[in-house]
């Protein structure tokens, strides 16, 4: 008699387990050879550059910000005077002083050029109109400065004013003030966004806005229902004593009756 064998085929888990077991290992090779190559962390410092830091962005930023804070305080400045006088039109007449700036031994050459080219520019166009005057003037030009800290930068105001005075009577005629911030390390002109986002936050539009029209309506100088003034930036302005002053010339900036001069107005943080 023939005998029946079965052979009997067992499933197996071993393939599975192999199969799984590669994937894992040749997975985790991609990964660690994306990581080794991956860039390193990457953050905006103040000015908008690229700062890349192996360890912890924040704190790279921070070092940053104090490299250049030191920076700006060791920067050197001199503010020398520059004067001149004109005479060659006896019913006006001029006395002009403008500083001129220099920033670790070197002269802001551009800077100073604008500056003295402005107010020569003028008092020739002013000469040829009041040549014909009935009383006799004078062009006057002097200035003050102020330095200050700023976020990381340090920060000179030249605050230049021009006066026109009747010397027969001694009167002030007319009065502007115009202003020039200089960054010295980067030996630019700031505007006013450059350094209100540092002192007065984000919303320094509204602050400038709302403490202008509260100076002006509490001084009487303007009724509170007739105030339509909007807040250009071209303002003149300049930081003393870590204040921001605020400078119209109503002459040109019309904000109230040009009778009224020269309106400076320190605006106070929120």
């Amino acid at each position: 008699m023939e005998t029946i064998r079965f052979t009997e085929r067992r499933k197996t888990t071993k393939l599975p387990a192999i199969l799984v077991m590669l994937f894992l290992i040749i997975g985790g090779c991609f990964v660690a050879y994306a990581i080794k190559f991956e860039d390193n962390p990457r953050m905006l410092g103040l000015s908008g550059e690229i700062l890349t830091t192996e360890t912890n962005g924040l704190e790279e930023v921070n070092q940053t910000d104090a490299e250049k804070l030191e920076q700006a305080m060791n920067l050197n400045y001199e503010i020398r005077d520059i004067s001149s006088v004109d005479k060659s039109t006896s019913t006006f007449v001029s006395d002009i002083h403008l500083p001129i700036l220099y920033v670790d031994g070197k002269e802001l050459a551009d800077l100073n050029a604008k500056i003295q080219g402005e107010y020569t520019q003028r008092f020739e166009s002013l000469k040829s109109q009041m040549s014909q005057a009935e009383s006799n003037y004078s062009f006057n030009v002097t200035y003050t400065y102020y330095d200050n800290i700023v976020g990381v930068r340090k920060v000179v105001s030249l605050v230049v004013k021009q006066q026109i005075i009747d010397t027969d009577s001694q009167k002030i005629t007319s009065e502007r003030i115009n202003t020039y911030n200089v960054d010295l390390a980067a030996k630019t002109i700031l505007t006013q966004s450059d350094v209100l986002v540092d002192m007065l936050g984000k919303d320094y539009k509204n602050i400038l806005k709302n403490q202008v029209k509260s100076y002006v309506v509490s001084q009487g100088l303007i009724n509170e229902e007739d105030y339509n003034y909007e807040i250009t930036e071209l303002e003149n302005f300049y930081i003393q004593d870590s204040k921001f002053h605020i400078v119209f010339n109503t002459d040109s900036d019309n904000i109230v009756n040009s009778n009224v001069g020269v309106l400076d107005i320190q605006i106070e943080g929120e």
